[in-house]
């Protein structure tokens, strides 16, 4: 069977790290355990975590040296500083949140109403009935009422 290149490269990336760890410390992890089921289940650890946070692999040895650590990190203590890495980076990286424009329906009536042109002007070009409010189409409906509007005509202009 044929290896995803994703898990190749995250098998490269573990082989990177233990071997930055054998030059820098003598040895990556002391264990009875073999060597290359240790790599492997790194391999799946690295696996396991967001795609971004791969990104701080340097950046962990690096902060690891400058630290003057006299051994290598253990694997959950790599892991657990890439994943501290990449929340730090997604919280400084937040996206602002697009909020669209509130129409001030409301005001525009105020200002278009001095008279029956205006409002006339206003239903044809402002007015949106899904996005006026409804004390706003009550102000509406009012006014043209008293301006001698039918019902039919009210209907007709969504009032």
């Amino acid at each position: 069977m044929y290896q995803k290149e994703e898990q190749l490269d995250l098998a490269i990336i573990s082989t990177d790290i233990a071997n930055w760890s054998i030059n820098h410390y003598g040895y990556f992890v002391k264990s009875s355990l073999d060597k290359l089921e240790m790599l492997e289940q790194f391999t799946n650890d690295l696996a396991r975590l967001p795609q971004n946070s791969l990104r701080f692999v340097n950046q962990v040895e690096n902060d690891w040296i400058d630290e003057g650590h006299n051994r290598p990190p253990t694997i959950p203590e790599f892991l657990k500083r890439l994943r501290t890495l990449h929340n730090r980076d997604q919280e400084n990286n937040k996206q602002i949140e697009y909020k669209p424009k509130s129409t001030d329906y409301a005001g525009m009536w105020d200002s278009a109403c001095r008279d029956l042109d205006g409002a006339l002007h206003y239903m044809k070009f402002v007015y949106n009935p899904r996005e006026v409010s409804p004390a706003t189409k009550w102000v509406i409906r009012d006014y043209f009422t008293k301006n001698n509007y039918t019902e039919k005509q009210l209907r007709e202009m969504k009032l």
